[in-house]
């Protein structure tokens, strides 16, 4: 899938900035990371990505 859109520039710079500074992250899932949270924040009951996303919690946990 491909996604194309404008963001303010700021974002973008923050965005960049976090994914230079962290080694867990590229922009792809940078982005899918981004997407699943807002999703299950806004009541997505998909089995498979709640079930990804916690682990994903549960593996990075440590690091925060």
């Amino acid at each position: 899938m491909s996604l194309e859109t404008e963001i303010p520039e700021v974002l973008f710079t923050e965005m960049k900035d976090f994914i230079d500074s962290s080694s867990d992250f590229d922009r792809q899932s940078f982005i899918n990371s981004a997407l699943t949270d807002f999703l299950l924040q806004n009541g997505c009951q998909v089995k498979h990505l709640k079930e990804g996303y916690w682990k994903y919690l549960l593996n990075h946990s440590s690091k925060l």
